[in-house]
C-alpha cells in the first residue's frame, strides 16, 4: 500500500472519526448545563459553530424547544413550535414534531393545539401512530368512553392475561389498563373502573398515572 492510499485512508477516517467526537462533546456539553439549570449557556452552545456542525437544525431547535418547556417559558415553547413547523423538514421529522407537540398540548389541557398537532401527524406521520393520538384525545381531552374495546385488544395482543408481564411490557400494559378504568370512570361504572385501576396501579407505581388514579377513587368514595 503506497503514502498516497494511506493518506487517503487516513483522511476518509479524520472525516468519520472527527465529527463523531464534536457530537459527543457538545452532546455532553450541552446535557451537563442543563442539568445544571444553565440555560443561557445551553442556548449559547446550541448556536456554536460545533453545534451546528454536529447536530441538524431540526436536532439544534428540537433541543432549544426542550430547554424552553424545562424553563416554562410558554411564550417562547409556542413561538419555538411556530418556527419549527415552517422549517424545511422531512416527513418524519415533521410526525415527530406533530407528536412532542400534542403531548405538551395534552398536559396543558389545550384540546384545539392539541388537535392541530395531531393533524400534523395525520399528514406526515403513520397511520397507527395517528390513531393511537386519536385515542388519547378522546379519552384525556374529549373524556370520550368508546375505546375500551380498543385498548382491550392492544392488551391481548401484548400478554395472554395469566403468565408473568414482561419487564418491558409492564408499563406499556398499565397504562392501557389506567386508560380503560378512566373510561369506565366517565360512566360511573366503579365496578369495571376499579377492575382495571388495581392492576394499573401496581404496573404504573411511581407515575403521575397512580396519581391520577387514586385521585379519582378517592373523588368516587367522597
Amino acid at each position: 500500500m503506497n503514502k498516497t492510499t494511506w493518506v487517503i485512508i487516513i483522511g476518509v477516517a479524520c472525516l468519520i472519526i472527527i465529527p463523531m467526537i464534536m457530537k459527543k462533546l457538545s452532546w455532553n456539553k450541552l446535557l451537563k448545563m442543563s442539568e445544571t439549570n444553565n440555560f443561557e449557556g445551553y442556548y449559547k452552545e446550541l448556536d456554536s459553530l460545533k453545534c451546528k456542525l454536529s447536530f441538524t437544525a431540526f436536532d439544534r431547535e428540537n433541543m432549544r424547544l426542550s430547554g424552553y418547556i424545562s424553563e416554562n417559558k410558554t411564550a417562547e415553547v409556542e413561538e419555538q413550535f411556530k418556527f419549527m413547523e415552517h422549517m424545511r423538514l422531512k416527513r418524519k421529522q415533521r410526525a415527530a414534531l406533530g407528536a412532542r407537540g400534542f403531548y405538551y398540548y395534552l398536559e396543558k389541557g389545550r384540546v384545539k393545539k392539541a388537535r392541530d398537532m395531531m393533524e400534523l401527524v395525520k399528514a406526515n406521520g403513520t397511520e397507527a401512530s395517528y390513531n393511537d393520538l386519536e385515542i388519547q384525545y378522546s379519552i384525556l381531552l374529549k373524556k370520550e368512553s368508546k375505546h375500551i374495546k380498543d385498548l382491550q385488544a392492544k392488551i391481548d395482543a401484548l400478554w395472554d392475561g395469566k403468565s408473568e408481564i414482561p419487564e418491558d411490557k409492564k408499563l406499556i400494559i398499565g397504562t392501557f389498563e389506567y386508560l380503560i378504568g378512566l373510561q369506565y370512570s366517565y360512566e360511573n361504572d366503579n365496578k369495571n373502573m376499579m377492575k382495571h385501576f388495581e392492576p394499573a396501579m401496581k404496573l404504573c407505581k411511581g407515575t403521575p398515572y397512580e396519581s391520577d388514579m387514586l385521585e379519582i377513587i378517592k373523588a368516587k368514595k367522597a
